[in-house]
């Protein structure tokens, strides 16, 4: 049982049994655990938290499972998104004849969920500018990728459907109805068209729509420099 993955506090019952030899970089721990005696609680956090190194070494070599290996496939176009980037975003009150730049901010983008899941967040809280946290996901059955992206002003969770074209990932919100009100009695919808080239520099352009996608217009784009 001790050389199945298991948590890590069982990794301690299983090297003081004997059953498995430690690593040759925790042997002294080990040693200077058992014959001191003192500092015993200390001692045994540290191990602790030297011994989670392996398990998470023992998950990694699991086998993929059949039901993740097709969504792990499709994940691949977005495997160079993942890094910290500068991100500056710009805004056109006006279908992109003029800009506005908004505050730059810094974003994570990692993979999480047994790399199911890619994440971009923003590294630091800004109570004066809009930021925003997106989820990027691929649904194998309808063969699509589905964004779900969260703001810190309206609270809203807009969620976007769609496919690469050419070296873009195109997204919608229009199937999910997640649309904003304008104020004027009309709904705004929004696409999303990520570059899904570049590895150190890439492009989000966002455009909106107030007639259900008959006709669109740009509205935020987003610059994004690897650090």
């Amino acid at each position: 049982m001790c050389k199945q993955f298991v948590p890590q506090v069982h990794h301690l019952a299983c090297f003081s049994a004997g059953d498995i030899d430690p690593p040759f970089f925790l042997q002294d721990s080990l040693e200077n655990l058992v014959d001191t005696g003192k500092d015993t609680m200390k001692k045994l956090m540290i191990f602790m938290a030297m011994t989670g190194l392996i398990s998470y070494g023992a998950l990694a070599q699991d086998e993929v499972p059949e039901a993740s290996k097709a969504p792990l496939k499709a994940m691949e176009i977005l495997a160079s998104f993942a890094g910290t980037w500068q991100v500056q975003m710009s805004y056109s009150p006006d279908d992109g004849a003029t800009w506005q730049m908004l505050p730059a901010a810094r974003h994570e983008v990692s993979f999480r969920e047994k790399n199911l899941i890619l994440t971009e967040q923003p590294m630091e809280s800004n109570p004066n500018a809009f930021q925003s946290a997106s989820y990027y996901s691929y649904d194998q059955y309808r063969e699509l990728y589905r964004v779900a992206v969260m703001d810190d002003t309206w609270g809203l969770l807009d969620v976007y459907e769609g496919k690469p074209e050419g070296d873009k990932l195109i997204l919608t919100n229009l199937k999910s109805g997640t649309f904003f009100p304008t104020g004027d009695g009309r709904w705004r919808a929004f696409k999303l068209m990520l570059d899904l080239t570049g590895d150190t520099e890439r492009m989000l352009i966002v455009e909106k729509s107030d007639d259900g996608g008959a006709s669109w217009q740009p509205n935020f784009k987003v610059s994004y420099t690897k650090q």
